[in-house]
């Protein structure tokens, strides 16, 4: 009876010490929420294979703390759809942690889905400031919000352009167009505000219908303003329609600044050749001065933009490398420090983050707000050190441009060629 004792406590033992060797081995099951198809399906698989790229990057180095992660799919082609998937993903893969989603309705809509069904949503590159002003606990929004792109496009007018126009920034005419949806709406409203600071005035400040199929109207009336700046901010599909109807209308300016979405598109240059060759973009870097990264991060930069390049055979967009810094930073940042993976112990971990800029591959830092910011005490979750600056398109690709601290290359091409000699 003794030894049939001790036969049963050995196999107990080993059943308990097998079951939590596999336990421990189950992979980190991790919602990713993107428009993989529908219009902006191009910037989504960007964006995937980027994400994609830092969980195999993850994974070969032995996962996080031993567990391999694994991406579970929403296709959010629409703000309905992403509510939908977002759910789907919880509910019937019981997942606990998404991320995504690209563009800001998406975000929006993800985001909200998520807090309602106690998920931890880890947004990589959404930018509407409501974002993180919902009062919601487990949304961190690690890209920039859209005020930096609007601050962004005019440092640039103010520190470079006006020198190389030779003219004072409050001299220049400047033209702010926008598409008038969340994004382009809050972005449009950041450099209303901020222009006013800096003493620049906007000679033009129109938004237009984002799914608009002519763009002949909002043309004529830029032709007839006659700026030397436009600052634009569309969608890729708008952006290609304002870009092909500008050239048969010979609308000209010394300089074209975009702001990310369909400015940062591959779908611009596949569209419009090397016309798109000059169109500055406010964005999140595609690359930064190496200088700027942390040691250990130059490293995982080198490996990333080798991988990405090999598989797209073009550089990243802003975005890609956005999504990849931000994904990579769950994984090493704050996914190791955690025990349950349970939403109040991810957000205890996030708002911990102290990580100063050049931390992440597209040299931004980590640090959350937590309804203690003295600019919005009402915002919470948004990352103060998010990086966005200038790039400019260029025949071999892009290239940052501003702030000099990122920069990879000088602005060139300023004036603009009109379009007769492009």
């Amino acid at each position: 009876m003794r030894r049939l004792l001790r036969l049963s406590a050995m196999f107990a033992s080993l059943l308990l010490a097998t079951t939590m060797s596999a336990g421990a081995q189950e992979p980190i099951k991790i919602g990713v929420l993107l428009p993989f198809t529908g219009p902006l399906a191009k910037n989504g698989i960007e964006n995937w294979e980027a994400m994609q790229i830092a969980r195999e990057m993850i994974n070969e180095r032995g996962g996080v703390n031993g567990r391999k992660v694994e991406y579970v799919q929403g296709d959010a082609t629409t703000p309905n759809a992403a509510i939908s998937e977002t759910e789907r993903l919880i509910s019937k893969e019981g997942i606990k942690i998404t991320t995504g989603s690209f563009a800001s309705p998406i975000a929006i809509a993800v985001s909200q889905a998520a807090e309602r069904n106690g998920a931890f949503h880890w947004e990589t590159t959404g930018a509407a400031e409501v974002i993180t002003r919902r009062g919601f606990k487990y949304t961190f929004q690690v890209g920039a919000p859209a005020r930096k792109y609007g601050q962004a496009a005019v440092d640039f007018v103010f520190d470079d352009l006006a020198k190389r126009l030779n003219k004072p920034a409050g001299e220049l005419k400047i033209a702010l167009l926008w598409e008038n949806r969340a994004f382009g709406k809050s972005v449009g409203d950041g450099i209303r505000a901020y222009s006013q600071t800096k003493g620049i005035k906007l000679v033009y400040d129109e938004g237009y219908d984002q799914t608009a199929t002519d763009m002949t109207p909002v043309v004529q009336k830029l032709k007839d303003v006659a700026p030397d700046i436009l600052i634009a901010i569309s969608f890729p599909n708008d952006a290609i329609l304002f870009q092909r109807k500008a050239k048969e209308l010979d609308f000209n300016v010394n300089a074209f600044v975009g702001v990310s979405a369909g400015y940062s598109s591959p779908d611009l240059r596949d569209s419009i050749g090397d016309s798109v060759v000059g169109i500055f973009v406010a964005d999140f870097p595609p690359k930064v001065n190496a200088n700027v990264l942390k040691p250990e991060i130059k490293k995982v930069a080198e490996e990333f933009y080798k991988r990405y390049e090999a598989k797209l055979k073009r550089a990243p967009a802003g975005h890609a490398a956005a999504g990849f810094s931000a994904v990579w930073a769950l994984f090493t940042e704050v996914l190791p420090k955690a025990k349950t993976f349970q939403p109040d112990e991810l957000r205890d971990i996030a708002l911990k983050l102290d990580l100063p800029e050049g931390s992440l591959v597209n040299g931004s830092g980590i640090k959350f707000t937590n309804f203690d910011w003295a600019d919005d005490p009402k915002d919470a979750g948004q990352n103060l050190r998010a990086s966005i600056g200038v790039w400019q398109w260029t025949k071999a690709g892009n290239e940052e441009v501003y702030p000099p601290s990122l920069a990879t290359s000088e602005a060139a091409g300023v004036p603009m060629p009109k379009w007769s000699n492009r």
